[in-house]
């Protein structure tokens, strides 16, 4: 048998390298069927191990062993690549005379064991994050923002970060086909057992509303991905029932009187000059608007020759919000215009500045151009108001910002604004079949006159020149 030793594989990569070509070399153990290891050595000083061995069809075939280094260092020794040769001619001589398409083969199916193998321990990984509690609460709060509910969906957030993933995070990372009954009843006794009686009933429902949203994904296409796959038979939350928590659900009932309302105009003229003071005043000469809805107003929903404005309202288990329109009276009018002049200037500077290419932002309300006026900077400010007319006795009770809605619609019902105008002006309660499908009116001349009739009545009452209770009479077209 002929060995080759190192030296003979020096020569022949010296030789590649003087002649510019590949030089070989093999060993030959005299015996034939058995295949050998053959030496390719390269012009670039690298030198390749093949076992070199005859095809069925008599073809020869190459496989190759490895890269040759005389310490190992770098590849393989002489006496490793040997070992290597002599696996294979062993396997060769047991029958598997097509080697090189056996090994590409088992080669092949390797990877394809390495790749299952993978995919199946992600999609365990996966699931064992996309199956818990907190994902599934995760998917809903993402899945009501993408709906345009983006309030709500801070709320729920807010509400299930508070409560659940951090107050009880082991059970938020349990799966949530695991969740019983009696998991959410002990979640909403924690909560009602320190005073936060309405906070577990809205709770409640919002869970409700997720794992719903979950048991119901297989057969709704419009259900978004992250809500599928958890495997949920029954709705834990549903076996609760919401009657031991109504008594939390009390309606507030504060309204204020024309003399509290009157302290509370002063008051807000007093604020400066900002978006948020412009909104403030603006929602209540447009008879109460929702904060939420009014904050999102963008310059291309301001009509300013029709003298009108559209909102958008999300609210109820309608897919896309609503158009809301309502007429700009007078002083509403010159307060949107302000608004779009201030909208105008912003976006005049960002054009001449080096941040130009960052757009301004797309609402009216805003005091920086960078960031939109929130709902919840209107309800520190009225607190901060309610808090100062109880202090200097304008005030018979404290009140929030939902308590100044409650009493222009309360006031307008009183000037003898219809339940429908009234309706119509504060986007609630039209959502039934009449009309969605059968009331076709806009009700656009009632909504203007009703409004005009308000802010004449809000300015009596700023000015203190009003007196009585006159009814003015403004009842839907019939």
């Amino acid at each position: 048998m002929t060995m080759l030793t190192d030296l003979e594989v020096r020569k022949a990569i010296q030789r590649a390298k003087r002649d510019g070509k590949d030089a070989y070399l093999s060993e030959n153990n005299d015996v034939r069927g058995t295949g050998r290891l053959r030496v390719r050595a390269r012009p670039s000083g690298q030198a390749i191990y093949y076992f070199r061995y005859a095809g069925s069809n008599g073809e020869r075939g190459l496989i190759r062993i490895g890269t040759y280094s005389e310490d190992g260092k770098n590849g393989l020794t002489l006496k490793a690549a040997r070992r290597k040769a002599q696996a294979l001619s062993d396997r060769y001589q047991d029958g598997a005379r097509d080697l090189g398409e056996r090994i590409a083969h088992e080669e092949a199916e390797e990877r394809n064991r390495i790749t299952r193998a993978k995919r199946e321990r992600e999609e365990a990984e996966r699931q064992a994050v996309a199956g818990t509690l907190r994902a599934l609460l995760t998917g809903y709060t993402n899945h009501l923002e993408a709906q345009g509910k983006r309030t709500s969906g801070r709320d729920a957030h807010n509400l299930f970060r508070l409560n659940i993933y951090e107050a009880l995070s082991h059970v938020a990372e349990r799966r949530a086909c695991e969740i019983t009954r009696e998991d959410v009843s002990a979640m909403l006794a924690g909560l009602i057992d320190r005073g936060a009686g309405r906070t577990a009933s809205k709770m409640r429902s919002y869970m409700r509303a997720a794992f719903a949203a979950a048991l119901g994904a297989g057969s709704d296409p419009t259900v978004p991905q992250a809500l599928h796959g958890f495997n949920i038979g029954t709705n834990p939350v549903a076996a609760v029932p919401a009657k031991a928590l109504a008594k939390f659900n009390l309606a507030r009932e504060r309204t204020l009187s024309e003399p509290e309302l009157r302290a509370f105009m002063v008051e807000v003229d007093k604020l400066p000059v900002s978006a948020s003071r412009e909104a403030l005043v603006l929602s209540l000469h447009l008879g109460g608007q929702r904060p939420t809805q009014l904050l999102r107003l963008a310059p291309e929903h301001v009509d300013m020759h029709a003298k009108e404005i559209t909102l958008f309202d999300p609210k109820g288990a309608r897919a896309q919000p609503r158009a809301h329109t309502l007429p700009l009276t007078d002083r509403a009018g010159e307060i949107v215009a302000r608004l779009l002049a201030n909208h105008a200037d912003r976006a005049a500077k960002a054009d001449d500045a080096d941040d130009a290419a960052k757009p301004a932002m797309p609402w009216v309300f805003t005091d920086t151009g960078r960031a939109a006026v929130r709902a919840d900077g209107l309800s520190h400010m009225v607190n901060d108001i309610s808090k100062a007319m109880l202090k200097a006795g304008t005030a018979r009770a404290p009140f929030e910002l939902c308590d100044i809605r409650r009493t222009c619609e309360t006031m307008l019902a009183k000037m003898g604004v219809s339940k429908d105008v009234r309706a119509r002006i504060l986007s609630h309660g039209i959502g039934g079949v009449q009309d969605r499908h059968y009331d076709m009116h806009d009700y656009a001349d009632e909504k203007r006159a009703a409004l005009e009739a308000w802010e004449a009545t809000l300015v009596e009452i700023q000015a203190g020149t009003k007196r009585g209770g006159k009814v003015v009479k403004m009842h839907a077209r019939a």
